[in-house]
């Protein structure tokens, strides 16, 4: 094995070693700066990789090394986090996730949407309905539709208009 493939292989050795030795120290340091244990377990994973990035001349004493690289992290994650403005974020947690279930009021003001709308499609005449129902429900073309009644697709347009314009005026573009 070469120099490099030697010196290399005692750099990862002393690295494993300190990442053994002071990864929960260095947890419980970032912790007692007000970090939670999430980002006190980012900051060490983050301080030995300036570490394991760091030029020689810093190895002949990594234990007191360690920890400097660990200060400097985290005067950089303060700073990164003035700079976000961190302190007005909210945290998703304390959100409230919205429902699936519908609310008994929505499932009453849906049925009630639906009995006015039924209402107001008996109201079109027979064919016209039919149509507007096949287009919007079966989700069939104008051609399609056109077909089925034997008429021209200019024919299925105007019908459609027609219903369209009756519900406008039943319940507006919003309703």
């Amino acid at each position: 094995m070469s120099a490099l493939g030697t010196r290399r292989k005692d750099e990862s050795a002393i690295h494993e070693a300190l990442a053994a030795r002071y990864r929960q120290p260095l947890v419980q340091w970032f912790r007692r700066r007000g970090l939670d244990r999430e980002a006190a377990e980012d900051c060490a994973h983050e301080s030995f990789v300036r570490l394991c990035g760091s030029d020689n001349a810093v190895m002949h004493s990594p234990d007191a090394y360690l920890f400097r690289v660990a200060a400097s992290v985290l005067a950089d994650r303060r700073r990164r986090a003035r700079v976000r403005h961190e302190d007005y974020h909210v945290p998703i947690d304390d959100f409230d996730e919205p429902s699936e279930e519908p609310t008994p009021a929505r499932v009453f003001e849906g049925r009630e949407a639906l009995a006015r709308l039924a209402v107001a499609l008996d109201e079109l005449p027979e064919r016209t309905r039919e149509m507007f129902l096949l287009n919007r429900l079966d989700r069939m073309s104008y051609g399609q539709i056109a077909a089925r009644f034997g008429v021209s697709a200019s024919a299925v347009e105007k019908h459609m208009m027609k219903a369209i314009a009756h519900l406008h005026a039943k319940f507006g573009r919003n309703g």
